[in-house]
């Protein structure tokens, strides 16, 4: 293959096929897309999108005020209402590209209605997970296209020469085959903080070493402290493990019930489960649990029981998991709890989605600053749709040097002995102090130990060992300094939200390597 192109964009989940197809269409060619796996978008079930006119009266503007409020108020507001604005016009993109929604008994899209949304605006399919659709429709039109894919291959480092971008390292997923791609421009679309954490709902691709690859390229971090726990994931029967159970099943009315078969949450919700933020009921159910009013497996109860099949069928990824694992949702109860599963932090962009370094743009959840403290229900996809087609007109807007190659062999070190050593004593020590519940003692224990494995000479042989240690520790950074607790973080040492906190955290690396940090006032 060859070296050189216009865009390289790391990352093929929704997010970077999104804004490879918006390039197309203006006629942009020379594009190549690198990635490991197809990250969290198998599972996509839902997105987010208001479309006008509606029944419910539903704007754009009150979709921007529900990400708000979900977020605690700490979201970069213009990012937020340009991409309500822009949500529906990115819709008619993939529509324009052979994607298919579900459609209602009015003959328009159906929408649904999810955990901290005003009014129903969730799209989905009804016969096959969305996220199947998306990947299988665009991708197979970009290669049409003459779009490049790396499959299968690792960006091993961002290559930056005075602040701005000329390309990227790769390897091949068994360390073979290392060379240098060259662009004026790169992408990441590389996901979230993925499997940073020893349990999670990532897919094993999304590995979380982006913010190591950004933070040493010289891109500013923000909001790394907010991991978002999907409230409603299956932990019993074992057969079902995993498997989130939609929080719009609240809104279809399931219940969620303790140990005692009490309906927990009506003690801060008095109006029901419905359209309750997902902070809400995880508090809800960690509170459970600490009054010792869980369920066996460590969760609390969803009780489906009283949902018409025909309801339950609308849901066939879920529906059909749950089969198959032999509950009977119109007799059972369903075991469910808190498991990382999204990030709301990520790299700081401009309204083009453009980074602190030229040339470096970012879309999706590797993204911060939009979902503030907590995303809402269903907007992991709305953004990395719009965010994908804004960062395509950002670039669309620039003008960028040709980069010539240069030849050189990458200098990476390389050593799958030290990761598998070394990674799993980074997971662990994630899970242990960047969970539910965190406080200063163990976030500084951690953040000593993170200190001391980086230091460590082993270490260095194995870069992508490197940059997962360093990842940990950016985000063990930023929980440390929010000495309040907020949206998706929470410490018990500070329970209570502070207004000395309505802010931001920043990151970045400064010339001497340490870890720089400062605040961005939100209004």
């Amino acid at each position: 293959m060859k070296e050189q192109y216009k865009v390289i964009i790391v990352g093929s989940g929704l997010a970077g096929l999104s804004m490879a197809a918006r390039l197309v269409e203006e006629g942009f060619s020379d594009l190549a897309i690198v990635s490991s796996g197809y990250g969290g978008t198998p599972f996509i079930a839902a997105l987010n999108a208001v479309l006008v006119p509606n029944p419910w009266g539903d704007t754009p503007k009150q979709h921007a005020l529900d990400m708000v409020e979900a977020g605690y108020y700490l979201n970069d507001r213009l990012l937020v209402e340009e991409m309500c604005a822009t949500a529906s016009r990115s819709v008619e993109l993939l529509q324009r590209w052979g994607v298919n929604f579900a459609i209602g008994h009015d003959g328009e899209l159906a929408r649904r209605h999810t955990s901290g949304s005003r009014y129903p605006r969730s799209l989905c399919q009804k016969t096959e997970i969305l996220g199947n659709q998306l990947l299988t429709v665009l991708r197979k039109k970009l290669e049409y296209h003459g779009v490049t894919f790396y499959p299968k291959t690792n960006c091993l480092q961002v290559l930056v020469e005075n602040n701005a971008v000329r390309g990227i390292s790769i390897v091949d997923l068994d360390g073979t085959n290392r060379r240098n791609l060259y662009a004026p421009v790169v992408v990441a679309a590389w996901g979230g903080v993925g499997n940073l954490f020893p349990e999670s709902t990532y897919p094993g691709d999304i590995d979380g070493r982006g913010l190591a690859l950004a933070y040493e390229a010289g891109a500013t971090l923000i909001d790394l402290e907010f991991v978002e726990f999907e409230p409603m994931i299956c932990l019993w029967p074992l057969a079902a493990k995993g498997e989130p159970c939609p929080t719009a099943m609240l809104g279809e009315g399931a219940y969620l019930l303790n140990s005692a078969h009490e309906r927990f949450l009506l003690k801060t919700r008095p109006q029901g489960e419905a359209g309750a933020p997902k902070t809400l009921i995880n508090q809800g159910i960690w509170q459970e649990l600490a009054d010792s009013k869980g369920s066996p497996h460590g969760g609390v109860y969803v009780d489906l029981r009283h949902i018409p099949v025909e309801v339950l069928k609308g849901y066939p990824w879920f529906y059909t998991r749950l089969t198959k694992a032999g509950v009977d949702l119109s007799k059972e109860l369903l075991e469910v709890g808190p498991i990382a599963h999204s990030h709301s932090g990520g790299l700081k962009v401009t309204s083009d989605y453009q980074t602190a370094v030229t040339g470096l743009f970012a879309a999706g959840e590797a993204v911060g600053g939009i979902h503030g403290a907590c995303r809402l229900a269903g907007n992991a996809a709305t953004q990395a749709l719009v965010s994908g087609v804004l960062a395509a007109e950002g670039i669309m807007k620039s003008e960028f040097p040709i980069i010539q190659p240069q030849g050189q062999t990458p200098q990476y070190n390389w050593d799958p002995e030290v990761r598998a050593v070394i990674i799993p004593q980074v997971r662990h020590l994630v899970g242990e102090t960047l969970g539910a519940t965190r406080n200063q003692t163990e976030l500084e224990n951690g953040k000593a130990k993170l200190k001391e494995i980086l230091a460590s000479p082993r270490v260095n042989r194995d870069n992508i060992t490197r940059q997962t240690a360093l990842a940990a520790l950016l985000i063990m950074e930023s929980a440390l300094l929010r000495r309040e607790s907020r949206g998706s973080h929470f410490r018990s040492d500070y329970p209570e939200t502070s207004d000395n906190w309505q802010c931001s955290i920043e990151l970045t690396q400064s010339p001497e390597g340490e870890i720089n940090w400062t605040t961005l006032t939100r209004p």
